[in-house]
Order: structure tokens, then sequence, then C-alpha cells
């Protein structure tokens, strides 16, 4: 079975370069919405099909979600285990050279083994246990029933995956590019996951 893992649309806190997290209200801007819309329209160009979609709870997954199942013929279910990753009293704070709160908040991004997370934030094991729940509970049972899998979430969930996928070491956690609306494709086989294409970008 394939699952492709895929991030939210651009928001105006991806613009400005503020930390969302577990922020849930933040919103698809034009230039969002019409990146959902150019994922839906490469996926069916793609011959693409699949046969259950799900989505993190927050408004920004939510709607790149609800954009993409309408073509596909999909109501996405909503599972709180694709939420994004909490940095508690950081959301909304700069993030970037010169403009991180501290030195915590700088470390979680810039040498991420030193990052605490504190004041109701989450850590890094805390997040790879709830999405690896989310595989082991919700997707390992499809594989007899399921050939294709869309699930949209978030960065901090899509750089999760890698870690539990290919075994890359936190120190290495935000490395890589993954613009809005990309997807990384895993599979499972026999409850093993393994990853097969990173930051796939879809266009018609």
């Amino acid at each position: 079975m394939e699952v492709y893992f895929m991030r939210h649309g651009e928001t105006e806190w991806n613009r400005e370069k503020r930390i969302q997290g577990s922020t849930e209200w933040t919103d698809l801007t034009q230039e969002g919405v019409r990146e959902a819309e150019a994922a839906r329209d490469g996926m069916l160009a793609a011959g693409l099909r699949f046969d259950r979609l799900y989505t993190s709870p927050y408004r920004r997954a939510l709607h790149t979600a609800q954009i993409i199942g309408a073509g596909l013929g999909l109501e996405p279910a909503v599972d709180s285990r694709l939420r994004e990753l909490s940095f508690g009293r950081y959301e909304g704070t700069e993030y970037g050279e010169g403009r991180f709160a501290d030195n915590n908040i700088r470390a979680c991004f810039r040498d991420p083994p030193r990052y605490v997370a504190r004041d109701g934030a989450e850590s890094f094991e805390e997040a790879a246990a709830r999405v690896k729940d989310f595989f082991d509970a919700e997707l390992v049972p499809l594989g007899g029933s399921c050939a294709r899998v869309l699930a949209v979430a978030h960065g901090g969930v899509l750089r999760t995956l890698l870690r539990l996928a290919s075994g890359m070491p936190l120190e290495d956690f935000w490395k890589g590019s993954q613009p809005n609306c990309c997807a990384h494709v895993v599979e499972f086989t026999g409850g093993r996951i393994a990853l097969k294409s990173r930051a796939v970008v879809f266009t018609h």
C-alpha cells in the first residue's frame, strides 16, 4: 500500500516566517488555495486515485484536504495524530537567524537534540510516538483493502515521517526543502514502512 503524506498549502504565517505549531486557526492564503488546486489537478492528470483521505484537524490542513478531496471524490477523515508539533509559547514568534525569541527555540531549528520542549510544547519523540501510532493503528490494518492513501498534514509531521521511514537522525530534522503541498511517498509492506519518493510536487 502506498501512502502520500502531503503538506498543507501556504498560510500567512508561512509568508511571515512565524511558527504555527498547534495554532489551529491559520488558514490558506489565495496562493495556498492555488497550490492545493494545482496538487489536486496534478494528481488527476497523473491518474492517481486514492482509497482514503486523512487530514490533520487544523484549519490549514483541513482546507487543503477539502479542496483536494472535492476533486478526488473523497471526504477527508480528521485524525488528531496528524496535527503539527506543538511549540508552546513560541507559537506566533518569528524564526530565522536574528529573529528567534531565545536560544532554546533557536536550538530547536538549528541543533534539534539540544531543544527542550517546555511550557506546553511537544518533544520530537512525543510527536514521533503519535505519528507512529497513526501508522500502526490506522494504516497498517488497511494493507489488505487499500492500494493508495492520502494524508494531509504539516511540515513537522512530514519530517517526523522521514525519521520513521528512513532512520534520519534528529540532527537532520530540518534539512531539505518541503514546499507547500509537496508529498513524501511511503510504502507499507507487511507492517513495515519504506520511503519511495521525497517532496514530490504535483503539476498539471
